[in-house]
């Protein structure tokens, strides 16, 4: 081997450690993130369980702790560790306008849309499951629905949106965007939807993860996809709860606005799919490189085991 095939090889590893880094970095940051959050909840709720029983089913206590945790700890745990990885500057494809009214409504269908399409799938599957186990599986995500409805839409539509879209489409989508905005799209919806550590919210959050990436990469500004994830929160922070002491009548009220939310949806996506494009990546690399460098990293590594964990573990509540 001569020398200039020596050094061609020892630079492509180099570059290879370096991606791999990156990508380690991510993973290592979403990894605290889930960490601190879910041990600052088994030590509360322990700690509550021997010093003051009744307060581990305190719907208050749970919601206090379910902001600190996630939100107050996790979140700075996260951007602790991954702000030393430097993102690149705006690119010129995003310095547009933000979505105006109408289109704006319509990608709002289309989240809706997507939303409630996925979970179909999703209850299908966790019915399965919970067929075969001869249990039904519990939605660990129904915990809001006894949550004071004034702290409900505090955390589902200003606090959750706010955070979340901060952590998912700013600081790990600004990072992804070299590689490309169909991998960008893909890898951050994936890990939102790992967040979510259940199997009830996982194909949705992943769905709705792919549009809000999307809106962000285009117009280059996080508020709408925040304002969004706010508007879709409320649908089941706000909207039920108001329609369920209608009793029959709130609930075809219900089944009426889903169903249109859906047909809207389908209808618009399918008129906008042809102004659809996607930027490609700088890097170089193929596709199926760029998703082995980014699951095979330690950090990626730890915090796909911890969420997969998670998952299972959720599964198997009774």
């Amino acid at each position: 081997m001569d020398q200039w095939e020596r050094e061609r090889r020892q630079a492509e590893a180099l570059m290879l450690r370096e991606h791999c880094g990156r990508f380690s970095r991510m993973g290592w940051a979403l990894f605290a993130m889930a960490v601190v959050s879910q041990v600052v909840q088994y030590a509360a709720v322990g700690l509550a369980q021997v010093l003051a029983p009744g307060l581990a089913g305190n719907m208050v206590f749970l919601w206090a702790l379910n902001l600190v945790s996630v939100y107050l700890l996790g979140f700075p745990a996260f951007a602790a560790v991954i702000r030393g990885l430097p993102a690149p500057g705006p690119a010129r494809e995003t310095e547009d306008r933000p979505l105006g009214a109408v289109r704006f409504f319509q990608v709002y269908c289309i989240s809706l849309a997507g939303l409630y399409l996925s979970n179909y799938v999703t209850l299908g599957l966790t019915g399965l499951i919970g067929r075969l186990r001869g249990v039904p599986v519990s939605n660990p995500a129904e915990i809001i629905v006894g949550y004071p409805a004034a702290l409900s839409l505090i955390l589902a539509c200003v606090v959750a949106p706010v955070v979340e879209e901060l952590i998912f489409r700013k600081l790990l989508l600004e990072r992804l965007r070299p590689y490309g905005d169909k991998f960008a799209m893909c890898a951050s919806a994936l890990c939102f939807g790992l967040f979510h550590g259940n199997l009830s919210q996982f194909l949705y959050a992943f769905v709705i993860g792919l549009i809000f990436a999307y809106v962000v990469l285009r117009t280059g500004r996080v508020w709408q996809s925040m304002l969004l994830h706010a508007m879709v929160n409320f649908v089941s922070a706000g909207l039920v709860p108001l329609l369920e002491p209608l009793g029959t009548i709130g609930g075809a009220i219900l089944g009426l606005f889903v169903l249109g939310m859906i047909f809207q949806g389908i209808v618009f996506f399918i008129a906008l799919r042809r102004e659809l494009w996607f930027r490609q990546g700088n890097t170089g690399f193929r596709e199926a490189r760029k998703w082995e460098l980014f699951f095979g990293n330690p950090g990626m590594i730890f915090f796909c085991v911890v969420a997969g964990l998670t998952i299972v573990s959720s599964l198997l509540v009774l």
